[in-house]
């Protein structure tokens, strides 16, 4: 875990990147922390009905992926967010590696506010999740 980096030590198009393999553990413990038990994610006979035709991983458990590159390496401790948005292009299942990857796309110096954009692929290249991601670096002592 980096140390965090205020405003002025990070520039348009720093990028940090993280690769996770998707796991029951992951999943039953999201839903032990949210309280989210939808059968998608946790029921594998009701998910055979699905679209899907399998258990999904919860989409905010890989934007939560993106939160903690942002808390801990770029621009790592000390951040606070203030905004996420994400677009979920299709799902992620139990046992796919995914590579989430922030970019910092714009600074406003003045109000101390970091704007990144970010995205989630799976194991095949594809494009699971993409959002934005607002936030404020540590604050220079």
């Amino acid at each position: 875990m980096s140390g965090g980096k205020s405003i002025n030590e990070i520039n348009i198009g720093d990028r940090e990147s993280v690769t996770v393999t998707l796991n029951e553990d992951n999943v039953k413990a999201f839903a032990e922390a949210t309280g989210d038990y939808n059968p998608i994610h946790m029921d594998e006979e009701h998910a055979k009905g699905s679209q899907f035709g399998r258990r999904v991983v919860h989409g905010v458990l890989l934007t939560g992926i993106v939160s903690g590159i942002l808390g801990t390496k770029l621009p790592g401790l000390g951040t606070v967010a203030r905004e996420m948005d994400a677009k979920f292009s299709r799902p992620a299942f139990i046992g796919d590696t995914v590579t989430a990857t922030v970019e910092l796309t714009e600074k406003k110096e003045r109000f101390n506010i970091c704007i990144f954009k970010y995205t989630v692929v799976n194991q095949d290249g594809k494009t699971v999740v993409r959002g934005r991601a607002v936030v404020l670096p540590k604050i220079i002592q």
